[in-house]
């Protein structure tokens, strides 16, 4: 497209708010009392002064049944020695026309006519139209009709009254008498062509009215009055709720079956003196945005709400220093033609073709926002023409009046945080498609969702993270401490068990030791002489003394050894205890609710007196194992100490008899005995242990590790409500946006089951006799059972869950008929209590579906609606940089144009795009077309930005509007006007 082949905007701002008042009369209106004494001159000098004092931008110049007023307006505005009005940007005629049937107080109706004046011949077609407009009287000299043109009514006047010689009162008198019905004035319209497309029609809603009608016998004729009319002239806000089909109980569908389409209510002072001109009651002014154009009238029938206000003040965005007003470009090398780029305050569309430069406003505005540019860019205009665009200077004009400035490429606006929000293609792009996993635009949602929230509900963080962090580490804390403590409990546990799976063998010793006890006792030699059986006695006492003596010894070790195992233990909880509470203190944050020092008093004490006489009772143990023991420094003949009692069984041993042979055999068995006797008493000590306190441990183990798994879902379930918490605002702005927004939150847990099934999977022994079989009872058993009690979070299903499953699994018999060589039963213990599978999380969806389950489609609806809706707070500027790359369509008309027309009215919105339902659906307000051209010897394009509204039409064989540029460049433009122009269904 040629810059020169589109024809330049007087409005180059797009649709702004501007005044109109629609409803003015002049002194040649002729009924009633209109500017009593008021010279023509000094109407004109009045209404030229006040026009510019209130800064109207268009006047409807009303007359009834004529245009004389309007044409010596127009007459004194386009003169050549002293233009008049020259302030108001547009004087439109409005010819107010009474008709039949009369009001319940006896006055006609009244219907307006506003005509587009932009043809030069305007007048005279008016004039030839209202030659057409007839009624029919019947005299004394026959039967007439009359046009509605001034020798016409004067005639009319005549013939009723033959006394009014005056040309200007029959005129009057004439004008007064001219009431055709209403369907004569709609079918008249309908037949002159010209008029029929060059004006539209409205029907006041007072007493002059439809309202004036009276209410029975009449609703047909109310109707069709309002179908064949395009405008309401009321300014009473139930009016317009009830016409736009908002009022409670009348839907918009509604109102357009009954009258053909919704109606923009629209208003002006109806001024029929000076005093009240541009004046009227209660300030009610009308404000309309547009071109200050006929073609910019008529956007109110296609957007009946959104273009008009009735109010004292006009509409705008609440926040000016929030909207940029202008982008100014220095030292451009070539690359621009402007040197300034003027900004609508709603939304701003840039279209062009490929390669035109639409992408560079959006990058420059965003560099002098403080966005930071992305080197690497394939799509960004400043990253890939970087090497030329060095020194260009750039400056943002607020409307506030503040002003940003940056510098390419190397001199940024630099500010904390960006002073426009930049949805730049690649950010689009990348969440859309790249991110798999959903995971960075979760991050986008919850970022957008943080800043949503009030500063009671981020408690002092600086993002969600932050805040989230904060609430779950303490209950991490306990979790991993729970898991911890398992872990270690399945260690003894599993000591426990070996210990105990040795009885049997242990049993089986003892009893083989007995019976070589009686057999070794049936081999001992006869004693014949009476000195060597007293010996034997003193032999048999002492070896039992010793062996009493080394069990006790035996029992004082074991016990000095434990206590000092107790203490090393104790020694590590104190210090591990110790470092905890201190990180839990230091972690703290009571701001100034607590003291320091009264935090630091949680600091757990410890008996150092107690410690102390642990310590000496070893220290009294290892004394008291020395003296038993014995030595050759300190022996007693009747001493009781390990070396004396040996030294006494030498002796003994030494005085029997001088057989050798015998003797050697006796000594050996009785030796063979006494450690036989010695095992056996060990054995049954084991024995018993192993049947009472091992067997007791193992039990209260178990019962430990039970109480700590249950205790992990208590921990989860407190996990799970503070989630619920910490997201309740993030929910609740959410579900205040309704239920066409499409996004839900649900906190709760996260179950991998097949994960953790996985993982036992090396655990069965293939080779075994129904392995299989058991592997498939226990994946049955997870999924009917275990999985539903973890997911309920309850704790007493989970509690029984566990015990049908570990019963089931049976680990002792598991390791004996199905484990693989190399599974330990710690190991398979640990899986069974294992929970890193289970934990507390929480899924945004967009219409029902999780995000990582979202189509790149979808994906882009849910991240623009995201930041137009939940973004509201935020006021800055918002960029869009070609959302539609990934969307089809109907998704950009269904889903993402209601959001983009709710969003533009709170801020300021720039949007790239080539898709026509995002620039004429969302109705933008500015569109700005992007041309370039290559120039010789330039190593870059030179481009050129051409704006307008989309109301700006021109087509003829030198030049076209804006509108007709948005049908070329953007593929089914056509279609989406035709589309727009509809949707209320309004006539043609």
């Amino acid at each position: 497209m040629n810059k020169d082949s589109i024809k330049v905007s007087k409005f180059p701002n797009g649709s702004e708010w501007r005044r109109w008042d629609l409803h003015v009369h002049t002194p040649d209106s002729k009924l009633g009392t209109s500017f009593v004494g008021v010279t023509w001159d000094e109407y004109t000098d009045e209404l030229e002064r006040l026009a510019e004092q209130a800064e109207i931008a268009v006047i409807g110049v009303t007359d009834y049944m004529s245009i004389d007023g309007y044409e010596r307006l127009y007459a004194a505005r386009y003169d050549e020695e002293k233009p008049r009005l020259q302030s108001v940007s547009l004087i439109l005629p409005n010819i107010e026309l009474r008709a039949m049937p009369a009001t319940k107080d006896g006055k006609a109706l009244n219907i307006h006519i506003l005509i587009d004046p932009s043809d030069p011949d305007h007048i005279q077609k008016i004039k030839r139209a209202l030659r057409n407009l007839k009624v029919e009287y019947t005299s004394n000299e026959g039967r007439h009709t009359y046009g509605c043109t001034r020798e016409d009514l004067i005639e009319f006047a005549r013939a009723q009254n033959s006394a009014l010689h005056d040309d200007a009162q029959a005129y009057k008198y004439g004008i007064e008498q001219f009431k055709p019905s209403y369907d004569q004035i709609l079918a008249w319209i309908r037949d002159e062509g010209w008029l029929n497309s060059n004006s539209i029609i409205g029907i006041a809603n007072g007493k002059d009215g439809v309202s004036g009608l009276p209410a029975d016998g009449f609703s047909a004729i109310r109707d069709q009055l309002l179908k064949n009319c395009h405008f309401v002239f009321s300014a009473n806000p139930n009016d317009r709720i009830y016409y736009l089909g908002k009022k409670v109980g009348v839907t918009p569908e509604e109102i357009c079956r009954m009258y053909g389409s919704l109606k923009p209510c629209l208003h002006g002072s109806d001024a029929h003196e000076v005093r009240t001109l541009f004046k009227p009651d209660a300030e009610r002014y009308c404000w309309i945005k547009s071109d200050p154009t006929f073609e910019g009238l008529r956007q109110v029938l296609w957007e009946p709400e959104c273009r008009v206000a009735i109010g004292q003040v006009k509409p705008q965005i609440s926040d000016n220093s929030r909207v940029i007003n202008k982008l100014s470009i220095s030292g451009a090398n070539g690359w621009f033609t402007q040197n300034e780029i003027h900004l609508n305050a709603g939304l701003v569309a840039i279209i062009g073709e490929k390669g035109a430069g639409k992408t560079a406003i959006a990058d420059l505005i965003a560099f002098a926002s403080g966005v930071p540019v992305d080197t690497k860019s394939q799509s960004s205009f400043i990253a890939k023409g970087r090497l030329h665009l060095g020194g260009v200077g750039l400056q943002l004009n607020w409307v506030s009046g503040s002003l940003t400035d940056a510098s390419l490429t190397d001199k940024p606006f630099v500010s904390s945080k960006p002073l426009v929000r930049y949805l730049s293609q690649d950010f689009v792009e990348r969440l859309c498609s790249v991110d798999h996993q959903g995971n960075e635009l979760q991050e986008a949602i919850e970022e957008v969702v943080f800043s949503h929230l009030d500063e009671v509900h981020r408690e002092g963080y600086s993002s969600f993270e932050e805040l989230r962090a904060a609430r779950e580490s303490a209950s991490q804390s306990r979790q991993d401490d729970f898991r911890g403590q398992i872990v270690s409990l399945h260690r003894e546990i599993e000591r426990l068990h070996t210990s105990i799976e040795q009885r049997p063998v242990k049993v089986a010793s003892r009893d083989q030791i007995l019976q070589q006890i009686e057999e070794i006792k049936k081999q001992l030699p006869a004693v014949t002489q009476a000195a060597d059986v007293e010996t034997l006695k003193l032999l048999q006492i002492e070896r039992n003394n010793l062996r009493s003596l080394e069990a006790s010894i035996s029992k004082k070790s074991r016990g000095k050894r434990n206590i000092e195992e107790f203490l090393k233990s104790y020694s590590e909880l104190k210090d591990r205890t110790m470092r905890q509470v201190r990180e839990l203190i230091e972690a703290a944050q009571f701001d100034d609710f607590i003291s320091s020092d009264t935090v630091r008093l949680l600091t757990p004490k410890w008996d150092e007196t107690a410690e102390s006489i642990i310590n000496s009772v070893s220290e009294r143990l290892n004394s008291e194992i020395d003296f038993m023991r014995g030595n050759e420094h300190s022996i007693q003949i009747v001493g009781g100490t390990l070396y004396e009692i040996s030294k006494r069984i030498q002796a003994l041993q030494e005085s029997l008899s001088e057989d050798e042979t015998n003797k050697k055999r006796l000594l050996d068995l009785q030796k063979q005995i006494t450690a036989q006797e010695a095992t056996a008493q060990r054995l049954d000590k084991e024995i018993e242990e192993l049947d009472g306190k091992t067997s007791k441990q193992l039990i209260q183990r178990e019962q430990e590790r039970n109480e700590l798994h249950l205790k992990y879902f208590e921990a989860l379930a407190e996990d799970e409500k503070g989630l619920r918490e910490l997201y309740a605002p993030m929910k609740d702005q959410l579900d205040k946006l309704g239920s066409d927004m499409k996004f839900e939150l649900s906190a709760g847990y996260r179950i991998e089951t097949q994960d953790w099934i996985e993982k036992s999977a090396r655990f069965f022994d293939g080779r075994k006799v129904q392995a299989s079989a058991k592997k498939d009872e226990i994946e049955k058993f997870v999924a009917d059972i275990l999985s539903s009690a973890w997911n309920s979070g309850e704790i007493q299903s989970i509690k029984e869950a566990m015990q049908q499953f570990t019963a089931m699994v049976s680990p002792v018999e598991f390791m004996a008929k199905y484990a693989s060589p190399s599974l330990k039963l710690v190991d398979l213990l640990d899986w069974m209590y294992s929970t890193d599978h289970i934990d507390t999380t929480y899924k945004i969806k967009y219409g029902g579906t999780s995000l990582e389950h979202l189509s790149p489609g979808t994906r882009g609806i849910a991240l623009l609606v995201l930041y137009l809706l939940m973004d509201e707070d935020d006021k800055r500027p918002l960029i869009i940089d070609q959302p539609e790359g990934n969307l089809d369509n109907s998704s950009i008309y269904l889903q993402l144009v209601p959001y983009i027309r709710r969003a533009k009215e709170n801020r300021q919105i720039i949007l790239v795009t080539h898709n026509p339902n995002l620039v004429v659906a969302t109705d933008a307000e500015q569109i700005i077309v992007a041309v370039s051209e290559r120039l010789s010897g330039q190593p870059h394009p030179r481009i050129i930005y051409i704006s307008g509204s989309l109301e700006h039409s021109q087509l003829d064989e030198d030049f076209i509007g804006i509108r007709q540029a948005v049908c070329i460049l953007l593929e089914g433009g056509d279609r989406a006007f035709k589309d727009r122009e509809g949707r209320y269904s309004i006539r043609s």
